[in-house]
């Protein structure tokens, strides 16, 4: 094999080097792609936990209006029991009582300690304090009654009618501060989308860019060197035939010696 030979081979190989460049570039490429997906999914999971926060304070508004309608009527219904022979087991009075107290307790988990919303909580607490003396008042009347309620604990929840109207009162307040808060919460929702849809539109835009930079740049490493790659092999094979020429020329002359 000549020195041109080799040389030419050398190149080629050299070449097919460089076009596997091409590879690494697209897998460049995924990497670049898969990072600036992470910026997406945040904005994502920010969205998520606004709505959720918006959803929980509807719960609230929900809960508060439960509470209200509830004690607005429950003691009026108790007193008509006294005419009627209810079981005080079997009216569901207790149960509804307990369903307050634990919707209560879910308003302040979806309040939450967030500073701005102080007066919230202390509403709440006076709602709350007026609950359990409330659900004091239908324990001790009930007591009184024994099995069906009675005049017997007349006292008591005549106590738990008086009681429900400053609940209802503070209960009227508290979902007036609810409703604002969620007015706030829809305000953050609107300016973080804009936020979000803003980030979004830049990362796709760097996106596009960046994949046709990448694009451009595979394009290039593949095309150009395959380009040398077929002037080399046509090289290497001119140069064969002319030494097989001169093998040929030179063996004609020797025999012709």
């Amino acid at each position: 094999m000549t020195s041109k030979k080799q040389t030419g081979l050398k190149g080629i190989a050299g070449l097919m080097s460089n076009v596997r460049i091409g590879q690494r570039l697209l897998m460049s490429m995924m990497m670049i792609v898969t990072v600036l997906v992470i910026p997406i999914i945040l904005v994502i999971i920010q969205s998520y936990n606004y709505q959720s926060r918006y959803n929980r304070t509807l719960e609230n508004l929900s809960d508060i209006s439960y509470i209200i309608q509830e004690t607005e009527s429950q003691g009026y219904r108790i007193i008509d029991y006294f005419t009627m022979d209810q079981s005080i087991e079997d009216s569901g009075e207790a149960e509804i009582i307990v369903q307050m107290l634990y919707r209560i307790t879910r308003i302040r988990e979806n309040i939450g300690s967030d500073e701005r919303y102080r007066e919230n909580l202390a509403t709440l607490d006076i709602v709350n304090n007026l609950l359990e003396n409330y659900a004091s008042d239908f324990k001790t009347g009930a007591g009184k009654c024994g099995e069906y309620y009675s005049m017997a604990g007349d006292t008591d929840f005549y106590s738990m009618v008086d009681t429900a109207e400053y609940i209802v009162k503070n209960c009227n307040k508290l979902q007036a501060l609810e409703m604002n808060r969620s007015e706030d919460l829809r305000t953050e929702i609107s300016e973080s989308f804009g936020r979000m849809l803003i980030t979004v539109i830049v990362i796709l835009i760097a996106v596009i860019v960046l994949v046709v930079f990448i694009i451009y740049s595979i394009t290039e490493s593949i095309v150009h060197p395959l380009g040398l790659l077929m002037s080399h092999i046509s090289s290497v094979s001119k140069s064969g035939l002319l030494d097989a020429d001169d093998d040929s020329g030179n063996s004609g002359y020797g025999e012709a010696q």
